[in-house]
């Protein structure tokens, strides 16, 4: 299949490409389709990062854009009643660039993995089918900020989810399939389009550079991974600790405990009960943490990310204690995969007998990392979305069909 794929192909720098939903389908679909990436970049210094897409996928449509002119221009555009997502992102040169493209070839489908790029793909003839792929929805993130802000702050967010929203209403009417990552962004999908289904794929965890060997480690460590960041999800760790690190540390004298999360938590959170409980600094990979010598301890609670907290663990070959609830959701089994415990003095003795016994930590981890492989790779996920593109393009007659590709209408604005 001949495939144009619209997303945001340079990420911030702190969270690399390669880590990115869009790129771990990208990188399984080129292996057996013509891929097109097509982007929008305010990205002043993006030599690097495009030669090693170039050299990778081949063939790239880009526009940049002026970060600082484009700032202003969104911020008059959501004055007037545009999204300020949309307008910022909005490359006319990208535009007469994919008209050219569609001109010129028979692309069977076009796949658009960020809200950002919705408006060029509802400039493609409809004769070409669409997929769109919400994630956990862009809308979704604007809203989540709504809550946290100002008023002032507040104010505005809640204006550009509900602007950037209408956006993806229309392109979930539009498309021939809709996929989110999870159950909660495909009941907002299925209300913005009734009677049209929705696929859940989720994201998958990379296994094949999660290991850690080259991580030994000094002393036996337990690690809490408070995976949001929330006041509430923190408080709630911090209460586990104080219930298992006393009875751990009669046991296990030389054990380290380590906190961890994706925002800062003051030293003075930690209040009494809890001294030796190390916080280390904020983090968006765990997996800097863990080590051969590593347990780490997985209560679910508010905010609980069983992708972070359990599944990138278990994929570094690192054992995971965690609760019944988790182990059903992932449908893993307890003492294998996994262990299980849903009461705290029991999961205690549960993390002692990981830490002191090598080989049973060692079986649980390499259990654990083959389970994960098998069940909840990139790869995994990665061939359920060419299943599902293909099938998109066999229902609508491409390929061996005679739908021909008509170029985007040549137009201004949104």
């Amino acid at each position: 299949m001949n495939i144009l794929m619209l997303g945001r192909w340079l990420p911030p720098p702190r969270r690399p490409v390669r880590g990115t939903r869009e790129y771990q389908f990208a990188h399984h679909l080129a292996r057996a389709h013509r891929l097109t990436l097509a982007f929008v970049t305010d990205n002043p210094d993006t030599a690097g990062s495009i030669s090693a897409l170039r050299s990778e996928f081949g063939d790239l449509e880009f526009a940049s854009v002026p970060r600082g002119w484009k700032s202003l221009a969104s911020a008059v555009r959501l004055a007037t009643g545009e999204s300020c997502t949309l307008s910022y992102f909005r490359s006319e040169a990208l535009r007469t660039r994919l008209s050219d493209r569609l001109r010129n070839t028979d692309y069977d489908l076009v796949y658009v993995s960020s809200s950002t790029m919705i408006q060029y793909a509802l400039d493609v003839d409809p004769g070409i089918p669409m997929v769109t792929d919400f994630g956990t929805l862009d809308s979704e993130w604007w809203a989540r900020q709504a809550a946290r802000g100002t008023y002032g702050a507040s104010r505005f967010f809640r204006t550009e989810a509900a602007r950037l929203r209408a956006a993806e209403t229309i392109a979930a009417r539009r498309a021939a399939q809709r996929v989110v990552e999870t159950p909660e962004a495909a009941r907002i999908v299925q209300a913005l389009a009734p009677g049209l289904p929705t696929v859940v794929i989720p994201s998958g965890v990379d296994v094949e550079t999660a290991g850690t060997g080259s991580r030994p480690g000094k002393a036996p460590t337990v690690i809490f991974n408070a995976s949001t960041g929330s006041d509430a999800e923190v408080d709630e760790i911090l209460d586990f600790c104080r219930s298992i690190i006393p009875a751990v540390k009669a046991r296990v004298s030389q054990a380290r405990f380590v906190l961890a999360a994706k925002e800062p938590v003051s030293a003075g959170r930690v209040g009494r009960g809890l001294e030796g409980l190390e916080i280390a600094p904020p983090m968006s990979d765990l997996r800097l943490l863990l080590h051969h010598q590593a347990v780490v301890a997985a209560p679910c609670g508010a905010g609980f990310d069983v992708r972070t907290s359990v599944l990138e663990p278990m994929a570094a070959g690192v054992p995971v204690i965690t609760t019944s609830a988790v182990r059903d959701v992932l449908r893993a089994r307890a003492g294998q995969d996994i262990e299980v415990s849903d009461n705290r003095l029991d999961f205690a003795l549960r993390v002692i007998d990981l830490l002191v016994d090598d080989r049973r930590r060692e079986e649980m981890g390499s259990h654990g990392r083959r389970f994960v492989q098998e069940k909840f790779s990139w790869s995994v996920f990665g061939a359920r979305i060419d299943d599902l593109l293909t099938g998109v393009v066999k229902e609508s007659g491409g390929q061996n069909g005679v739908r021909r590709t008509r170029p985007i209408p040549a137009r201004h604005g949104a």
